[in-house]
């Protein structure tokens, strides 16, 4: 798979997150875009995704994404842009606290999969290093968007929620 084939059905899994949350968070947000942006990675970690609160951009770091897609199977590489997707839709509805938006991703993401060998539930309890095991992310607080990033956006993004008008 390549970033391309990835754009395509990024949709889907957004889509597929925001069911899951309506379902056992019992809460929904519409009207938000994605972008990928190249954030870079460092010795420290880097940052997998962001939201802005209270904005509605979700961003993901093409760096990591792209590490991830030439070294990982498909599967790791959905259940990655889930566990992203997810972990940001659930800061856009409010919930800033990092350790709190973990533990509501996880709790949804072993709600909606249920196999705890599943790697989406693999990458909630322990992050991308499951997989890449030299890799650490970073939390950057949601008020420090970084200045002059470009942003690719992801077409067809949350398009239950567009409306348009002739």
């Amino acid at each position: 798979m390549n970033l391309n084939d990835l754009k395509k059905i990024m949709p889907e899994i957004f889509e597929k997150v925001k069911r899951d949350v309506r379902k056992i968070y019992k809460r929904h947000r519409a009207g938000l875009s994605l972008g990928l942006v190249e954030m870079g990675m460092y010795q420290q970690g880097f940052i997998g995704g962001m939201h802005f609160h209270p904005g509605t951009e979700i961003v993901m770091n093409k760096t990591p994404l792209k590490l991830i897609l030439e070294t990982q199977p498909p599967e790791i590489i959905w259940a990655y842009t889930y566990h992203i997707l997810l972990h940001e839709y659930v800061h856009s509805l409010g919930i800033i606290n990092e350790r709190q938006c973990r533990e509501i991703t996880l709790k949804i993401t072993k709600e909606s999969f249920g196999e705890i060998d599943h790697p989406a539930i693999i990458l909630a309890k322990k992050g991308i290093g499951a997989y890449l095991p030299d890799l650490k992310m970073v939390y950057i607080p949601p008020e420090q968007k970084p200045d002059g990033m470009i942003i690719e956006y992801v077409y067809g993004f949350d398009s239950e929620s567009q409306t348009y008008f002739s």
